[in-house]
């Protein structure tokens, strides 16, 4: 009896454990299954995903204001005009008296000013490998069009000065973490140098160009209890400094050319509004590039003018380090080296007018973009 009691009593100590065990685990598994079903923190790529669209709105709407730097580094010159201006009186008689009539001629006179429009399209995809959250938050496409007009005033042979206004539209799709439609505006002064024979035959060119961008996005967030909406404005400051030397003559062109590009601004904190909404704070934007090319010009007579066709390639090195925070958690920054080829052909008339076609190209490990763009002007 002892011994059949000992052996019930043990049965039902363990079925009792058994149970526990059951119930306990059950509860891990309910944990865990609604550890799953919450949405993961996607607020830092989102911030991440502002920071890079920002710098490269800085970039596509002040890149190449006017077409200044194709035209340095094609070797392309003012244009000129014929005016007429009275000649010198002629003597004329025996005794060595001036003659009564004056003739004219037919001078060149450079022409001096230049108003220039253009309109583009920019296309970035970003494949962020690092992003918080994994392959949720892993690609985002940036896609931006919009257009410049400008007028440049050319002091003298060698220096001009410049004005350009960018206005450009586009939308951001961070898969799906959310999206949002960006519009920006930019104001670009620049001065421009350019001297024949610097170097022997070689010609030097130089460009300096200030961008002042203001943007502002309509973002749409998913929360995961709902879609989260927000209002951020951003700023940028834009300074680039461009020089080259030009080889070859007047129908062939090819040269080294260097630069540096700086892109700082701020994009406002602003608090979301909807299901899931937070606040998200003031963010820095950062951007220093060193850009290191070679490009090969040439020209084409035609009948009433000449076309230019170019090629180009160039490394970019990115210096910023990525010591930027978005809600405290460290970013990276754009790829550190790009790879840029560029290609165009324009064709300028005798009359002064100027019309042509551009692309360039972007590569980096996390970075392919595509700008192109149509452009025109007119001297006088």
């Amino acid at each position: 009896m002892k011994t059949q009691a000992g052996r019930r009593l043990c049965r039902i100590v363990l079925a009792a454990t058994a149970s526990l065990s059951l119930a306990a685990h059950a509860g891990d598994e309910k944990d865990d299954k609604k550890k799953d079903c919450d949405p993961p923190d996607n607020r830092n790529p989102v911030s991440r995903t502002y920071g890079k669209s920002t710098v490269a709105m800085a970039w596509s709407t002040t890149r190449d204001v006017g077409s200044r730097l194709y035209r340095h580094r094609a070797g392309i010159g003012p244009g000129s005009q014929l005016v007429e201006q009275a000649a010198p009186a002629q003597s004329s008689g025996a005794k060595g008296g001036m003659s009564a009539k004056a003739s004219a001629v037919s001078v060149p006179k450079m022409n001096r000013w230049e108003v220039y429009g253009s309109l583009f399209y920019y296309t970035d995809n970003y494949d962020d490998g690092d992003a918080v959250g994994g392959t949720l938050f892993n690609d985002s496409s940036f896609e931006l069009a919009g257009g410049n007009l400008g007028l440049e005033y050319r002091i003298n042979q060698n220096w001009s000065v410049g004005l350009g206004v960018t206005a450009a539209t586009g939308e951001l799709d961070m898969n799906l973490i959310g999206s949002a439609d960006v519009d920006s505006v930019s104001v670009n002064p620049y001065v421009t140098y350019y001297r024949p024979d610097t170097f022997g035959s070689a010609d030097l060119w130089a460009g300096l160009m200030y961008g002042y961008g203001m943007h502002s996005y309509e973002s749409r967030r998913f929360t995961g209890a709902g879609l989260a909406s927000g209002s951020p404005d951003a700023e940028t400051h834009t300074v680039e400094l461009t020089a080259g030397v030009n080889f070859g003559d007047d129908d062939f062109v090819h040269g080294p050319y260097g630069g540096l590009r700086y892109i700082t601004g701020t994009i406002d904190a602003y608090t979301e509004v909807g299901p899931g909404a937070t606040f998200f704070g003031e963010q820095d934007v950062d951007s220093l590039v060193s850009i290191l090319g070679y490009q090969v010009s040439w020209k084409i007579r035609g009948g009433r003018g000449y076309w230019v066709p170019t090629l180009r390639a160039a490394w970019e090195h990115e210096f910023e380090d990525g010591n930027v925070t978005a809600l405290g958690i460290p970013y990276s920054a754009a790829d550190e080296d790009v790879g840029a080829v560029g290609a165009g052909i324009a064709y300028w008339w005798d009359s002064g007018w100027h019309v042509g076609l551009e692309y360039e190209g972007r590569f980096g490990s996390e970075t392919e973009a595509h700008y192109g763009a149509v452009t025109a002007g007119k001297e006088f």
